[in-house]
């Protein structure tokens, strides 16, 4: 459902005038330095239902997103209210679909094919690209692996199996945003990708991490395979490499009886961009590194800060 025009004024007019801050009372930290910062956070539905009411939710989702301090915003599940929170930031919506959506300060020069991919004239940086994806969430391999029941996805038993069953759950639309992105990184400007994957990285599901019995499988998953094998870095590996030591497990700050913990929020960028900070946004806890209580989704938010060479 949308927001009425009465529900959409009541926000913007009760817009906070600064940062929300953790229990601690520590204001979320400015960054210095870069310029670019990018916020991939997916809403869970539009923001309407981490608190008690939707406009509760609403109003905390958009208190969290100005804290963020970002100049450009990757949504996934906005559900109908980007230009809501694109107004009420003073920024600019490029709407993909009924999930996705790219909010920016900066002028919008163009979009990709099917709106995949939005160019973006970005101060000191030049034109740039911003992709941004919600993949399939179902089946979800490391539910089944775990033997956890989810929309119906059948239990399998090792890597082999695994890598199969995200293959056919995200093979298909992973090739076709990666056909579009591949026209962003011929072009020789920047190019970012952002977004919910639904699927772990490779990176994370290592022989190092079931050694120290953080998973039982060691998972080449496909999807991270696939872009990082087009010259893209993950920007939170390659701030913090060690995935024992530094998970970042953004699903899910809302674990139920049975989960699994793993990262599936994830910031790409085109070797152009140098990435000089990833932080997890998200409830005051060990997996968060800018805690924003009460943290009104169901999964953790990824702000990477930017450099170029």
């Amino acid at each position: 459902m949308g927001l009425g025009a009465a529900l959409a004024g009541a926000l913007l007019g009760g817009c906070s005038t600064g940062p929300p801050v953790a229990p601690s009372g520590a204001a979320l930290p400015a960054v210095d330095g870069p310029k670019l910062r990018l916020l991939c956070m997916n809403l869970w539905v539009g923001g309407r239902r981490g608190l008690a009411t939707p406009e509760e939710s609403i109003q905390r989702t958009l208190d969290v997103l100005r804290a963020a301090d970002a100049d450009v915003i990757a949504l996934q599940e906005h559900d109908g209210l980007a230009d809501f929170y694109a107004q009420a930031l003073g920024m600019v919506a490029t709407v993909q679909d009924r999930s996705t959506a790219v909010l920016s300060r900066w002028p919008v020069l163009g979009t990709s094919p099917t709106k995949w991919g939005v160019q973006l004239d970005a101060p000191d940086f030049g034109p740039l690209w911003v992709f941004d994806a919600h993949l399939p969430a179902a089946p979800y391999q490391p539910y089944q692996l775990a033997g956890i029941e989810y929309h119906g996805g059948r239990f399998v038993t090792n890597a082999a199996e695994a890598i199969t069953e995200a293959r056919l759950a995200r093979g298909e639309p992973a090739l076709r945003l990666l056909r579009e992105l591949s026209a962003a990184l011929a072009s020789g400007e920047p190019v970012l990708l952002a977004g919910d994957f639904n699927e772990p990285s490779h990176l994370d599901w290592t022989a190092q991490c079931v050694e120290a019995g953080l998973r039982e499988h060691a998972v080449e998953w496909p999807t991270s395979r696939l872009f990082t094998e087009t010259g893209l870095i993950d920007t939170f590996r390659a701030v913090h490499p060690d995935p024992v030591r530094r998970p970042g497990f953004t699903w899910t700050p809302r674990p139920g009886t049975r989960d699994v913990m793993d990262r599936i929020d994830l910031v790409y960028v085109s070797p152009q961009l140098i990435p000089v900070r990833t932080d997890v946004l998200g409830e005051l806890g060990p997996m968060t590194d800018l805690a924003l209580d009460p943290w009104p989704s169901d999964h953790r938010a990824v702000r990477a800060v930017l450099q170029l060479p």
